[in-house]
């Protein structure tokens, strides 16, 4: 039986286009002839719109019937038009959000009230790793290495910028990489060398997210990229990659502005050395590393991991993209397994976790409403 999917894209986010570029490529690679896929573009302004979708030239960013989504006793549904129109039963969710509520775990939560399978990570782990600040915080508890950072609220900033400033050129010199902690694709990241451009970086960053990682610059060194998946309970890890940038830092135009084609586009296009040529031992530690990352963030679906390694092979954890760039397909491809397949994998995941979530409702039965109801202690 052919399984209704609804396949969710766009967003209110910095990463609206880079998600519509996701989106359309799992569009045009989902096995149709297990699924029916449903589009569902969600606006800059947070609008759901139905379009009918088969290839990236039918979609038209200013068109489509408002989505609205719910449940009954038959399951969760989505309408097109409006509120009480025809209900279509779906049975899962593909999310191919970036950045923004649809990354980061609202709209992982609304699925989750809705009762419907979904193929990303949970609501718990996706408020973690979209969170550099906390994804530290957490991982480096159980001995992953992350580059000396400091923390600060976009409210400090505002308050006392010298101090915060003195603060870093105490603990961590210079030059320093200052990064929005909740963005994703390299957006509103920059390098600081001296105090006065600190200044002005940290503003910046103040203006778009309210909490800014400051973290020490490492001069030398190389950036690989893994995707990590959870498929029939067992973490499975890519190849590895060699992201080619042309700056100090792998920028947002590296990753997604050049060398682009019909084929590849978004995170795809990026320039890269895939499989990375590194030592059998590098390759094993740095899976080894991703998967203990997986568990540690109680991670499920696939999710794209990034490290730094510096010239004395020390290997700092960058990252955890719950949601990665075009899917990551292209890393699983170098590991034979096709983008086609690669989405039914994940599809097939989200029912095998929705029914152990299922398996561990509890239904706890007491006597407390009556009590307050008909009780003369009407306290909770």
């Amino acid at each position: 039986m052919i399984k209704k999917i609804a396949v969710l894209f766009g967003g209110v986010s910095a990463e609206h286009e880079v998600s519509v570029i996701s989106g359309l490529q799992v569009l045009e690679n989902i096995d149709r002839d297990k699924f029916d896929p449903y589009p569902v573009y969600l606006t800059k302004s947070g609008l759901f719109k139905y379009q009918k979708i088969n290839s990236r030239k039918d979609f038209n960013i200013n068109t489509g019937d408002n989505v609205f989504f719910g449940r009954d006793d038959k399951g969760a549904f989505l309408v097109k038009g409006r509120p009480f129109a025809r209900k279509i039963y779906l049975d899962a969710a593909y999310l191919a959000f970036h950045g923004g509520g649809g990354e980061s775990g609202p709209i992982q939560g609304l699925f989750e009230t809705l009762e419907l399978p979904f193929t990303s990570p949970t609501v718990e782990s996706s408020a973690i790793v979209m969170n550099k600040v906390l994804t530290k915080e957490v991982v480096e508890k159980y001995g992953i290495n992350t580059v000396p950072w400091l923390r600060f609220y976009g409210k400090e900033l505002k308050k006392d910028l010298e101090d915060k400033v003195n603060s870093v050129a105490g603990n961590l010199g210079f030059p320093v990489i200052v990064k929005p902690a909740h963005l994703g694709s390299s957006i509103g990241i920059s390098v600081a060398n001296t105090k006065i451009e600190l200044k002005k970086r940290l503003l910046e960053a103040a203006f778009i997210d309210s909490e800014i990682l400051v973290e020490k610059f490492i001069k030398y060194f190389y950036e690989y990229n893994c995707a990590v998946r959870l498929i029939n309970n067992k973490i499975e890890v890519s190849e590895i990659e060699r992201p080619l940038r042309s700056d100090e830092i792998l920028s947002f135009s590296d990753k997604y502005q050049k060398n682009g084609n019909k084929k590849n586009a978004g995170m795809a296009s990026l320039m890269r050395e895939l499989p990375a040529r590194i030592s059998k031992k590098l390759r094993a530690e740095i899976k080894e590393i991703a998967v203990k990352v997986f568990e540690i963030c109680r991670l499920k679906g696939m999710v794209r991991i990034d490290f730094m390694v510096t010239r004395d092979n020390i290997i700092y954890l960058t990252e955890v993209n719950p949601i990665p760039g075009s899917m990551a397909f292209y890393l699983w491809e170098a590991s034979g397994i096709t983008f086609t397949q690669q989405i039914t994998d994940l599809i097939e995941q989200s029912f095998k976790d929705f029914e152990y979530k299922q398996f561990l409702k509890l239904d706890y039965e007491s006597d407390i409403l009556e009590k307050f109801f008909h009780g003369k202690d009407r306290r909770l």
